[in-house]
C-alpha cells in the first residue's frame, strides 16, 4: 500500500487513539500527509510522534487540539490543513463519545446533549468547513 496516497492529504478527527489513530496510521503508510485532531493534548502529541516516526521524507503529520462541536475549531482545522498541505483530499469524521447510558429519564440530559453535539454536529461542522475546498 505504500505510496498510493503520496501527495495527498487527509484530516482525521478523533485520532489521538483507537480507530482514528489506526486510520491515520494507514493514511501515513500509504504516503499521505495527515492532520489529526482530538481534545486531549497529551494523547494527541503522543499519537503525532508515533505517526511522524513512520513518515517518509517530505511527509507531514500535524496535530491540533480541537473540539469538533465548535464551528470555529472546525474552520481552524481546515485552515491549518490548507496552510500545511495546500489542499485537503480526504476527511475522516471519526470523533465521537459514548455519552450517558441508561434510561432517558434517569441520565444527565446535558451530557446527552453534549454527546449529540460532538457525534452529530461535529460531523456536520467538519463537512461544512471542508466541502467548499472539495468543490474548488
Amino acid at each position: 500500500m505504500n505510496g498510493v496516497l503520496e501527495g495527498r492529504s487527509a484530516i482525521v478527527t478523533g485520532a489521538s487513539q483507537g480507530l482514528g489513530l489506526e486510520i491515520a496510521r494507514r493514511y501515513v503508510a500509504a504516503g499521505a500527509g495527515v492532520l489529526i485532531c482530538g481534545r486531549d493534548r497529551d494523547a494527541l502529541n503522543e499519537a503525532r510522534s508515533t505517526l511522524q516516526s513512520a513518515c517518509s521524507d517530505g511527509q507531514t503529520v500535524c496535530a491540533e487540539v480541537a473540539d469538533v462541536s465548535d464551528a470555529g475549531a472546525t474552520e481552524r482545522l481546515v485552515r491549518v490543513a490548507l496552510d500545511t498541505f495546500g489542499k485537503v483530499d480526504a476527511l475522516v469524521n471519526n470523533a465521537g463519545v459514548y455519552g450517558p447510558k441508561g434510561a432517558l429519564e434517569e441520565i444527565d440530559f446535558e451530557e446527552w446533549k453534549r454527546a449529540i453535539e460532538i457525534n452529530l454536529y461535529g460531523c456536520a461542522l467538519m463537512c461544512r468547513a471542508v466541502i467548499p475546498h472539495f468543490r474548488a
